[in-house]
C-alpha cells in the first residue's frame, strides 16, 4: 500500500543526472529504453533522478496492418505490464522515480474522460486490470505529484504548458482531484487550475513565467509533454519546452532530456540543444527537427503537429 501522504511539487537533488519522458501511452518498449538509461545513470558515483511528465497509460490495441501513419513507429499498447514496471522501477529507487500526474491518468480518479481509441479509456483499462489492481492503480495514481522542480538547474517540469494561474506552490498542494469537493466558485476556480495543468498544448511567454515563479523563484524553464512534437521536440516561444518521448512519433525521432543537475540552464534552446538526447540513435530520422543552433533567438520553433484527441 502506498503513503497518504500526497505533494504535488516535489524538489530534485542538486546533483547527478537527470533523465526525464514524456507521454509512454502503454509503450512497454520505450518504457523500457528509458529504464535501461537512466539505471546506467544511476549506477554513476552522483546517482540519478527519473522524471515521466504523465500519461503513461492509454496507449492502442491497433494491428499492424490497420496502424495508421500518424501515430508513429507500431506498437501495441500494454498499460497493465507498463504500469507494473514503472512500479517496480521506483519501488528499486526510492526517492528517484517521478511520475507525473497526466490527463491519462487523471481520467481514473476524478478527471475528464479521456477518449482516443476507446470511447472511454479508463474504463478500458480498468475492465482489462479488474477490481482488485484497478483500487490499487487509483490508490498509488492520486499520490502522484503535478510538479517536479530542479531548483539548480532551473528546470520545472509537468505534464502540460504551464498555463495555470497560480502564485505560489501552496496553490497545488490543496487541488482537489475529483470535481465537486469544493464548494461553489472554489470548485470552479479549482478545476480551472487543474484542467490547465492537464490540458494545455502552450501558452503565452507572459503566462509562463508567472507560473514558474510562482512555483520557484530558481524557476527558468518549463518541461512538459502532452502535446505531439513530430520531431522530438518543440519551442514555440521561450521558456517553454514540449518534449515528445513515444507517442505519436517515430523511433528515430523519439528524444528524452538527459542533464546535470547542478548545472544551471537559462534559456529552452540551451536546454534543447544541450539536454535532449534521441531515444534510439541509430534508427533513421522520420520528421526529426534540428537541435538550435548556438546562442539562437528566442524565436526558434521547432515544426509541430498536435495529437489527434490528445
Amino acid at each position: 500500500m502506498y503513503a497518504l501522504r500526497v505533494r504535488r511539487v516535489v524538489s530534485l537533488p542538486s546533483s547527478g543526472r537527470l533523465i526525464v519522458g514524456t507521454d509512454l501511452q502503454g509503450n512497454v518498449r520505450d518504457f523500457e529504453t528509458l529504464e535501461r538509461l537512466f539505471e546506467a545513470a544511476a549506477s554513476e558515483p552522483d546517482g540519478a533522478t527519473l522524471v515521466i511528465t504523465g500519461d503513461l497509460v492509454h496507449g492502442p490495441e491497433i494491428e499492424g496492418d490497420d496502424w495508421p501513419p500518424h501515430l508513429g513507429t507500431f506498437y501495441r499498447g500494454d498499460s497493465a505490464t507498463l504500469l507494473k514496471k514503472a512500479r517496480e522501477l521506483r519501488d528499486r529507487h526510492p526517492g528517484r522515480v517521478h511520475y507525473l500526474l497526466g490527463n491519462h491518468e487523471h481520467a481514473h480518479v476524478g478527471g475528464p474522460v479521456v477518449s482516443k481509441f476507446f470511447p472511454n479509456e479508463a474504463e478500458r483499462l480498468e475492465s482489462l486490470l479488474g477490481s482488485e489492481d484497478s483500487a490499487r492503480m487509483r490508490e498509488w495514481i492520486r499520490t502522484w505529484p503535478f510538479v517536479a522542480v530542479a531548483e539548480t538547474a532551473g528546470i520545472v517540469m509537468l505534464h502540460a504548458a504551464p498555463h495555470a494561474e497560480i502564485e505560489c506552490p501552496e496553490d497545488l498542494e490543496g487541488l482537489p482531484l475529483e470535481h465537486g469537493t469544493l464548494a461553489g466558485p472554489l470548485d470552479i476556480e479549482a478545476r480551472t487550475v487543474l484542467l490547465s495543468l492537464l490540458w494545455a498544448r502552450t501558452t503565452s511567454q507572459d503566462r509562463a513565467r508567472s507560473f514558474l515563479g510562482a512555483i520557484s523563484p530558481h524557476g527558468r524553464i518549463a518541461l512538459y509533454g502532452h502535446d505531439v512534437a513530430r520531431g522530438g521536440y518543440a519551442i514555440d516561444t521561450e521558456p517553454l519546452l514540449c518534449v515528445s518521448t513515444s507517442f505519436g512519433c517515430y523511433d528515430g525521432d523519439k528524444m528524452y532530456l538527459d542533464w546535470d543537475l547542478s548545472r544551471p540552464v537559462e534559456t529552452a534552446a540551451d536546454l534543447a540543444r544541450e539536454g535532449l538526447k534521441l531515444l534510439y540513435p541509430d534508427d533513421k530520422p522520420i520528421h526529426r527537427s534540428p537541435l538550435p543552433a548556438k546562442k539562437s533567438s528566442t524565436s526558434i520553433r521547432a515544426q509541430k503537429h498536435e495529437s489527434p484527441t490528445k
